[in-house]
């Protein structure tokens, strides 16, 4: 016996030699895709063994770029496009979950439930255009980017069976949202900021655009703000206001009308279902310490000049008007060109990926590749039955949080407020920029607060059940045989 361990042990010492010589000779040869490819293999045996642990990882560096780890942005097979860490963490982990979705039966029944069926069909029809596509490549990268939020929802719904499961992610959200202020602090104090042709100063995230890093601070805001308003603990007020006014920094216009929408959303729902005196006049100081410094610079970057209260009344009286004096930065001409794209087949679109084949047909590459308008790109790779499906989706997630706020009795609206603010901010932010390739700044977070807010609803229903049948119980014992009534009773409340 002792010989037969020997020689396996011989034989498996003599395979790992035989293997670190060809292992050896790739790290020298290509060392940053070797690295690339080791962590994309240890990401997606993590996501298959803990995938809530994965998930929360991924939710604690947010937005922080991870090409430096591949040598550099989209600095693998350029040829085909490019591909960095960024990109091996997104086919990591889409891959990883997606298997995890089919093998776990909690999440199987989520993805195939009434509030994961939708966006299911949806993904199944964009995948369907691939089949036309005339960009392959960018089609199959976006429908990654498009399946990111739904898996981040049907893990967490399905994963997490308790309420301190979700409880969790998001304390690990916001401990990264404080890490990437004060690491942004240290960054912009190095001298990584924008300075442009007009003079303004405009703040950049850990090696990110400020559009992005603007509406990851705008979700983490919502996020920690919720927590205020429900938990009345005053550290969450500090950090919402600390994300505040960095996000002011970032001058971003788009993110400016977003979070005004958003908070006054919050502001109106806490006080009409819930109460909330307290949310109400935090998410007006909120609102205040943005709007106060960043509506001048707003309108000075949006219109050339700071119009009179009177004048910016009249723009508004004119839609066409306002649209005509507003600086859209190119996207004027933009857009046209690609709406004509889009006439060519209205209803199926021009497969996944067309938009951006449409870019770089027209224009040169200092203009980019994304139509920057997320309705007329998804309208020109899926058609309008795409646009609907996907509407359809986004709808049914927010019912699923209304649901859930109300079935709780405000138990999960520490996730729900923040859901329904960032979806609404989504739909306002999705109208100027590519919110679909913002899926480690923005989108994911959504797909966490819809998959926490089901989750804490059924944790607090749970709970209920189990203290009616407690009160049941009790007054069976205490009364003998009027288990009965008390059980009518108990129903009746």
């Amino acid at each position: 016996m002792s010989t037969v361990i020997r020689q396996r042990s011989n034989l498996l010492t003599l395979g790992i030699l035989l293997a670190m010589v060809p292992a050896g000779l790739v790290l020298v040869k290509v060392p940053f895709l070797s690295a690339g490819v080791l962590f994309g293999a240890l990401l997606l045996a993590a996501v298959l063994t803990h995938p809530l642990v994965v998930v929360g990882v991924m939710l604690f560096i947010g937005p922080i770029d991870l090409s430096f780890l591949t040598g550099g942005f989209k600095g693998l097979f350029e040829a085909a496009g490019g591909l960095d860490m960024n990109g091996i963490r997104l086919l990591g982990m889409s891959g990883g979950l997606a298997i995890t979705a089919v093998l776990l039966p909690n999440a199987r029944r989520v993805l195939f439930g009434r509030w994961g069926i939708a966006y299911l069909i949806f993904l199944v029809w964009a995948g369907l255009t691939l089949i036309i596509s005339p960009n392959l490549v960018d089609g199959l990268r976006l429908l990654t980017k498009l399946a990111y939020p739904l898996l981040i929802f049907v893990i967490v719904a399905g994963v997490a069976t308790e309420r301190r499961h979700v409880d969790r992610l998001l304390d690990y959200t916001l401990a990264g949202a404080a890490l990437v202020v004060v690491l942004s602090l240290f960054y912009t104090m190095a001298g990584r900021y924008g300075v442009y042709d007009t003079g303004l100063i405009r703040v950049r995230g850990v090696t990110l655009h400020e559009n992005p890093f603007s509406f990851y601070l705008l979700i983490a805001l919502y996020m920690s703000f919720a927590r205020f308003a429900v938990r009345a603990q005053w550290r969450y007020l500090v950090l919402a206001g600390l994300l505040g006014i960095w996000m002011v920094l970032t001058l971003t216009r788009i993110t400016f009308l977003a979070g005004a929408v958003g908070m006054a959303g919050i502001a109106i729902y806490s006080a009409v279902a819930a109460r909330n005196t307290r949310a109400l006049f935090g998410a007006a100081a909120i609102a205040l310490l943005v709007a106060v410094p960043l509506a001048p610079i707003v309108l000075q970057r949006s219109l050339g000049y700071v119009p009179s209260p009177a004048e910016l009344i009249d723009l508004a009286r004119s839609p066409m008007g306002l649209y005509e004096a507003i600086n859209w930065q190119g996207r004027e001409v933009v857009w046209p060109v690609v709406f004509a794209a889009f006439t060519a087949a209205p209803w199926t679109g021009l497969g996944l990926g067309a938009s951006t084949a449409v870019m770089r047909e027209y224009f040169p590459p200092q203009v980019g590749e994304v139509v920057h308008n997320e309705y007329l790109r998804l309208a020109t790779d899926t058609g309008l039955v795409g646009v609907s499906l996907y509407a359809i989706a986004i709808l049914l997630w927010c019912v699923a949080v209304i649901r859930a706020d109300r079935v709780s009795c405000g138990a999960a609206r520490e996730f729900t407020l923040p859901a329904l603010a960032g979806i609404v901010s989504w739909s306002i932010l999705a109208l100027t920029d590519n919110l679909f390739d913002y899926y480690a700044p923005y989108t994911q977070f959504i797909g966490l607060l819809v998959g926490a807010s089901v989750v804490a609803a059924a944790a607090a229903v749970r709970d209920a059940d189990a203290q009616s049948a407690a009160r049941v119980g009790n007054a069976s014992g205490d009364a003998g045989g009027g288990g009965i009534g008390a059980r009518r009773m108990v129903a009746h409340e």
